[in-house]
């Protein structure tokens, strides 16, 4: 009897330590999964070839500009294509480094295997939340592992911005982390670092020393802009700027006068 007890004690405490994880399920992703055969609008979106979410190998691995200037490397694809992380980039481009072969050339290499951003990347499809929020693998260049990231164990999603009357910066924490327009916030900076303004050169505009320019970011916040997030500025399967003209969050301030800037990169 003891023995017995013992037994689904331990059963209890494996399904309590289960319930309690991060990872909701190990790796449900399924290559090429037909998500599409549903969700046909966010297919559609999602798929555009001109969106580095949905580039193909060639497209992501053999950009002259990028690879000329930074080595690539296996982290790349932490970002580029999750779920091909564990083959590593030299599956996918040779040669792996800043010349190419002849110089200034790269070669993309297994095409088939690429799988970009897919629909799993940021949903889980066994998750039992209605939205499915949720990210696969890792934050930022943070180590990988084969498995989800529940939105509400990433860190506190914040903005940098800045005054442009008079340059000053600082930093603003979203009051209600739980909100969706902050979760949908906290995926986006899963990839893009929210404190990389990039190492372009500084923009000044009116006498005002806007700093260093571009980055992970898309650089500073307009304060008027302040507490804004990811998804009211772009749409979620398109990552394209809205129309300020009939969105919600845009058309109580901008009129047919006003056009305005939300990043402040956008200045150049």
């Amino acid at each position: 009897m003891k023995k017995l007890l013992l037994g689904l004690a331990v059963i209890a405490l494996i399904a309590s330590c289960k319930k309690s994880s991060t990872t909701e399920t190990v790796n449900p992703h399924v290559a090429n999964a037909p998500c599409g055969n549903c969700h046909t609008t966010e297919q559609s979106q999602w798929a555009s070839s001109s969106d580095l979410h949905a580039a193909s190998v060639a497209n992501v691995l053999t950009n002259a500009d990028h690879n000329t200037a930074e080595l690539l490397n296996d982290a790349c694809l932490q970002c580029h294509s999750t779920f091909q992380y564990k083959l590593g980039v030299a599956h996918f481009v040779t040669p792996v480094n800043q010349t190419g072969s002849p110089a200034g050339t790269w070669t993309a290499l297994n095409a088939s295997d690429w799988q970009a951003t897919k629909c799993e990347v940021c949903h889980d499809p066994t998750s039992t939340d209605s939205l499915k929020l949720v990210k696969y693998g890792s934050l930022l260049d943070g180590q990988w592992s084969a498995g989800y990231i529940k939105v509400s164990t990433m860190p506190t999603a914040y903005q940098k911005t800045i005054n442009l009357s008079t340059g000053d910066t600082t930093t603003y924490i979203y009051p209600n982390q739980t909100s969706l327009k902050v979760q949908i916030t906290k995926l986006c900076y899963s990839c893009h670092d929210p404190a990389d303004q990039g190492s372009d050169s500084a923009v000044i505009v009116n006498g005002i020393n806007l700093g260093s320019q571009g980055g992970d970011s898309r650089a500073y916040v307009a304060t008027n802009h302040q507490g804004f997030g990811c998804g009211d500025c772009h749409t979620v399967h398109t990552f394209m700027p809205v129309d300020p003209m009939t969105t919600t969050a845009c058309k109580s301030c901008h009129t047919s006068t006003k056009t305005g800037k939300v990043h402040i990169n956008h200045w150049q």
